[in-house]
């Protein structure tokens, strides 16, 4: 429930807080855009889907509440991960509030906090639980064996012979080819598959991002 003030200026304070909270997700909503948090990407309704679901990106989401203990020592470690993945390109680190966000809370039957889990072309929409370590240490390890693309464009050591084959390929096409090649595996993406097939999908869409990018 909401505290109990009972001074003026106090009060008047937490009015004034509770204003700029309706204001900053009001913009969030108008915008439709992802907020970011230091380097963690602030989750709600409007861009949980684009960012999460259907972006063609990996993702571990903290959902918590503010109140929380667990959440609070969880924090700085969370926020040195979203620091530690800045830069990369297919993997988000997300949070969401769940006492701001209760509808996506309630999708993902969230029961405790802090409740993490990810999101890759395997898991689906509904994504797994991360039950692993909660310090930094485990939580980049995770990150870098389960989320992390492993095939670069300029860094082939950890491709397959098939991503090769696929990249040299691609490389050999013009930037008009390469562009209608991913917005036809994109559009692919929502559609019922085996997860090998999906993963192979999610493979050649990085492929041509990172070409289409270069």
């Amino acid at each position: 429930g909401l505290p109990i003030i009972t001074s003026a200026p106090r009060l008047l304070l937490f009015f004034d807080q509770q204003i700029e909270m309706m204001r900053a997700a009001a913009l969030c909503i108008i915008l439709g855009a992802a907020a970011v948090s230091g380097q963690v990407t602030v989750l709600s309704k409007a861009n949980f889907d684009a960012e999460v679901v259907s972006g063609g990106k990996s993702a571990i989401v903290k959902f918590y509440a503010p109140w929380c203990g667990h959440c609070k020592a969880l924090a700085p470690d969370w926020a040195a991960l979203g620091e530690a993945y800045a830069g990369a390109a297919n993997i988000v680190i997300g949070d969401v509030d769940c006492t701001v966000e209760e509808s996506i809370c309630s999708d993902f039957e969230v029961r405790g906090y802090p409740t993490l889990k990810y999101f890759t072309p395997e898991t689906g929409a509904k994504g797994e639980d991360y039950t692993a370590g909660r310090d930094l240490e485990s939580l980049k390890a995770f990150v870098d064996e389960t989320l992390t693309v492993k095939c670069q464009l300029a860094d082939q050591e950890k491709c397959s012979q098939k991503e090769k084959d696929y990249m040299a390929k691609m490389q050999g096409k013009g930037t008009e080819e390469v562009a209608t090649a991913l917005e036809r595996l994109e559009k692919m993406k929502g559609g019922a598959m085996k997860p090998e097939l999906k993963q192979w999908l999610m493979q050649r869409i990085s492929i041509l991002t990172q070409i289409k990018e270069a």
